[in-house]
């Protein structure tokens, strides 16, 4: 293991580049990400101390330990790096000299370095395809950066490295902590690089030596995970959709996506923006994470705010949603366990590293809050049912009125019976008020659907769908927007599924499908048998799926 200081300084040029690249977006996202991998050394380089299958062990093979293995734990098994490839060794007709005169950070011509080694792999027979990420290394090393669709890399980067631009190729964005002196370096946003837990803080954190392999880990934060969809949404614990404001949840560290209980837990608080809550998760000290000091519980504001530069300490033009490690910032600077702000109090409970167990509490009338343009109803003092202005304004004329619409010395139903033509508006068991039937009938319909009006029931998370759109929930884990009726037709696939298997299976195993289906591969082992034509529409769907986010920047 290295100290996470040294690190910074060992990847700071890669990392320079990577914060003026914004990568296209592709969430949720579960599947295949491709890598042209190209090997180039220069006509004065020295023998390369590594040859292609040290390469393909590295970065695409699963099962080696290295780049593959790591994405296929850290997304728990969202993604794979099948249909990868390593190229070379191609030899440029450049000397070291002559390509490093192309410049470092700030340079226009720095791309170049990259496109040498493309255009030297056309000429011999390969071009890479368009959905893959061109990944040039040279031997020897002379420069590391990444951008949206490629990156350059030295002959001995290790795993963390990688993954970090393959990160930024798949729309993970860097980590930041809420320390508002803090700054990494003079060209980063203040609290920057400031979550050595997360692999999106590459710059500086808490890293691992994995001998061949180099310097690897961690992993990513909850919010990352969730964002990508790679979360089981029964693993994510929604603080105040169930009307609850003092909870005590028990979370499961994010290395162990195998066991039962809460991954994370979001918690809002913010009535004009659904998108900004806090996450709750737990980080133990094994696997990717073996290199992190020990176990902490870790709480994250996700807030959409401009950044304050480190160079001048102005803000920058545009702002983006972000997650903002909250910690100490003196002394030793470690995540907080405990907090209580913005209306939100969280308290450690208990931690077990061995059990990877840690119990947290959880306090907030925050969540039973009305979402923008509404307010509680208050048919009676402790009436918190979220309706528009209007419709509070109608039950406080109702109030006034029911005295007046009691039949005159009571009747069937004692003092509170009502006149002809009014019932009772019975917006909880004890609502005498008399009202029209058209009136009750509303307060039923308004009782029913309370939560979804409150922050704590309407807030869904960062893959939340656009009003018309639901996820499609092929599993779990399917946080893509379709529309209800294909919703419908999915759940119908799935019930029906075992059915269209060829029994004893065949060519393809125990899951071969009968003649006329096909597996609808809406994400990786997808093997539901479909219709051609609904596998279209799968494929179809998941291309478009940041589309049709209700908040494409949350």
């Amino acid at each position: 293991m290295i100290n996470h200081a040294v690190l910074k300084l060992l990847v700071l040029c890669c990392i320079l580049f990577a914060t003026s690249v914004e990568a296209g977006e592709q969430r949720p996202f579960r599947g295949a990400v491709k890598l042209s991998v190209l090997l180039c050394k220069y006509k004065d380089s020295p023998t390369p101390p590594n040859n292609k299958q040290f390469y393909e062990d590295l970065l695409i093979k699963i099962g080696s330990g290295g780049h593959a293995d790591y994405w296929d734990d850290v997304s728990h098994g969202s993604i794979t790096l099948n249909g990868s490839v390593v190229k070379g060794w191609y030899t440029l007709n450049k000397t070291i000299a002559e390509s490093q005169a192309y410049g470092g950070g700030g340079s226009a011509d720095r791309r170049k370095k990259h496109t040498d080694c493309v255009d030297k792999a056309k000429s011999e027979g390969y071009t890479p395809p368009a959905d893959h990420t061109v990944v040039v290394i040279t031997s020897p090393g002379i420069d590391t950066f990444g951008f949206d669709g490629g990156a350059f890399l030295a002959d001995d980067a290790g795993i963390g490295v990688i993954a970090h631009e393959v990160g930024h190729g798949i729309s993970l964005q860097h980590s930041f902590s809420d320390d508002p002196n803090h700054c990494n370096a003079i060209w980063a946003s203040k609290g920057e690089y400031d979550n050595q837990w997360d692999m999106m803080s590459y710059s500086d954190v808490w890293a691992q030596n994995l001998g061949n392999f180099g310097r690897t880990g961690p992993g990513l934060n909850a919010y990352h995970l969730d964002r990508m969809g790679w979360l089981d949404r029964n693993r994510i614990y929604r603080f105040g959709a169930n009307g609850n404001y003092d909870e005590t949840i028990t979370l499961t560290a994010l290395t162990r996506p195998g066991e039962r209980g809460y991954i994370t837990a979001r918690i809002p608080f913010d009535t004009t923006d659904l998108n900004h809550y806090y996450t709750v998760e737990y980080r133990v000290p094994e696997g990717w994470d073996g290199g992190i000091p020990g176990d902490t519980v870790m709480i994250n504001e996700v807030v959409n705010k401009k950044f304050r530069k480190c160079s001048d300490n102005s803000l920058s033009t545009n702002s983006a949603y972000r997650s903002y490690l909250i910690r100490n910032h003196t002394g030793n600077r470690l995540p907080k366990e405990s907090i209580n702000l913005n209306g939100v109090r969280i308290d450690l409970v208990s931690k077990d590293a061995s059990t990877g167990k840690a119990q947290v509490r959880i306090r907030s009338t925050r969540p039973e809050y009305c979402i923008q343009g509404y307010v509680w109803r208050e048919a009676q003092p402790d009436d918190k049912v979220c309706v528009t202005v209007a419709r509070r304004t109608a039950v406080k004329q109702e109030n006034t009125m029911g005295p007046s619409r009691r039949q005159p010395g009571g009747g069937a139903y004692g003092p509170d019976t009502c006149r002809q033509g009014y019932v009772w508006r019975e917006s909880k068991p004890n609502d005498h008020v008399c009202v029209t039937p058209a009136s009750r009938t509303k307060v039923k319909q308004e009782n029913a659907i309370a939560w979804e009006k409150r922050i704590g029931g309407a807030t869904y998370g960062p893959n939340t769908c656009k009003q018309g759109y639901v996820w499609r929930e092929a599993d779990k884990r399917d946080w893509v927007c379709v529309t209800p009726a294909r919703r419908n037709e999915v759940k119908e696939e799935n019930r029906l599924g075992p059915s269209r298997r060829q029994p004893g299976g065949g060519a393809w195993g125990p899951d071969t499908c009968r003649q006329g289906y096909v597996w609808r591969n809406a994400f990786p082992n997808d093997h539901t048998c479909v219709s051609t034509t609904s596998r279209t529409k799968a494929r179809n769907e998941n291309e478009v799926a940041h589309s049709r986010l209700a908040n494409k920047g949350a």
